[in-house]
């Protein structure tokens, strides 16, 4: 019984020696960058899956869709946008319920990913995809 409790006890030991595993690595393109709905300011359709959005900070990100819910929209059709979570800080795709309106027709939007763009990729944006 004692050889089974030091066994146990030296597993023990060794689990909480060892080093800490890094953190698994973020999804591409995700993000923890947080911003609030009420920042938003402008919008760019890129193409039938693609926004880019500028915050009031002058950040821009980009939206990727899951499906082609952009399609047939332009940059000046409104977005209508509602926290899913309750609050309107946007940390996750999941934390924003979008829909296009076209004309009277609301189409849903499911956010993929959004991404803040760096200063450079902000830089290499032609001016018609810059919100």
């Amino acid at each position: 019984m004692k050889a089974v409790l030091i066994v146990f006890a030296a597993a023990a030991l060794v689990a909480t020696s060892a080093p800490a595993q890094p953190a698994a690595p973020s999804a591409p393109g995700a993000s923890r960058d947080c911003f609030r709905m009420s920042q938003l300011r402008g919008h760019k359709r890129v193409d039938a899956r693609t926004l880019n959005i500028e915050t009031g900070s002058g950040a821009i990100y980009r939206w990727e869709m899951s499906g082609a819910c952009l399609a047939g929209s332009s940059s000046s059709d409104p977005l209508v946008m509602s926290p899913s979570s309750g609050s309107d800080l946007i940390c996750r795709p999941i934390d924003l319920d979008l829909k296009v309106m076209h004309g009277p027709i609301l189409s849903p939007c499911i956010i993929k990913s959004f991404t803040k763009l760096t200063p450079a990729e902000v830089a290499a944006l032609p001016p018609k995809f810059k919100p």
